[in-house]
């Protein structure tokens, strides 16, 4: 008989611990028997749907509080739950209020077993409007920053390709209109400090031109300084007599380069303009 009370007692005491938690908790805390019929609500129930335990007590929990759109999707929840006697966590589903607002919900939920019967459900749940909407507000963000780093990566291509055009008109501006004048000019001259004077602005126009070359030559990696530099002069237009003069070699040098450039640029017995080709190019 003792025995029988103190278990009592210790049932009475833990049963107050637990309703005095259910109490205090913002989650609704809530059980149902096989059937789905609410045997406990805990007071958080009147902030979460607005009904009073006693207006929940011995209702369907499913067809009380749940959208009737959504009421067949939770039936099969709780079919899979008794079948498989396994709990379900962070179960994301609507809730209908007693005023008819339907409001997201999170629910946490186990089988009540005896033996291995599934006698009945028992859960928390709880609104998680204010976490959705954070989620939203993110998404939308996350959205809002994807947008603009892809404009800005657009207007950075684009920059760099405006870039790369306007140093390829000044190259071949100065290739076109400069240069050949400056050639024929160091042809005819005698004067040697003139001459030297005409070598020196050449070669310090050659630097200034080489950064224009940097994409040609990224875009033609695996060439060697010779081919890049008849390479240059094969989209300036310039023959291969002209070439060979301009680098001191044989013609039948330039075409044995020409033909090494088809070959490195994939397109050997193509028929594929070289000019059109390195012009793609840069």
């Amino acid at each position: 008989m003792k025995a029988k009370a103190l278990a009592n007692k210790t049932l009475a005491v833990e049963t107050a611990r637990f309703h005095e938690l259910a109490t205090q908790s913002l989650e609704w805390v809530w059980e149902t028997d096989a059937l789905g019929i609410l045997t406990y609500c805990s007071p958080s129930c009147k902030v979460l749907y607005g009904y009073k335990p006693t207006e929940l007590l011995g209702c369907n929990a499913i067809e009380k509080l749940i959208p009737p759109q959504d009421r067949e999707t939770q039936r099969n929840i709780m079919e899979e739950m008794r079948q498989s006697r396994k709990p379900r966590n962070g179960l994301r589903r609507r809730g209908m209020r007693k005023d008819g607002t339907i409001i997201p919900i999170i629910t946490h939920c186990l089988p009540v077993l005896d033996g291995t019967a599934v006698v009945g459900f028992r859960g928390l749940s709880r609104d998680i409007s204010v976490i959705q909407k954070l989620e939203l507000h993110l998404e939308h963000k996350t959205r809002e920053l994807t947008e603009v780093n892809n404009a800005l990566s657009l207007l950075l291509h684009q920059g760099a390709d405006a870039r790369a055009e306007h140093e390829r008109r000044i190259h071949d501006n100065l290739q076109r209109l400069v240069i050949p004048y400056l050639e024929k000019i160091q042809e005819r001259c005698k004067d040697p400090e003139l001459e030297l004077y005409l070598r020196v602005a050449m070669a310090n126009l050659e630097k200034i031109t080489s950064t224009f070359n940097l994409t040609l030559s990224a875009r033609m990696d695996g060439l060697t300084p010779r081919e890049l530099e008849v390479a240059e002069l094969i989209k300036q237009g310039r023959s291969t007599k002209q070439i060979a003069t301009l680098l001191d070699l044989s013609s039948r040098t330039v075409e044995f380069y020409r033909d090494k450039l088809r070959v490195k640029l994939g397109i050997k017995n193509k028929k594929t303009n070289l000019r059109s080709h390195l012009s793609s190019l840069a």
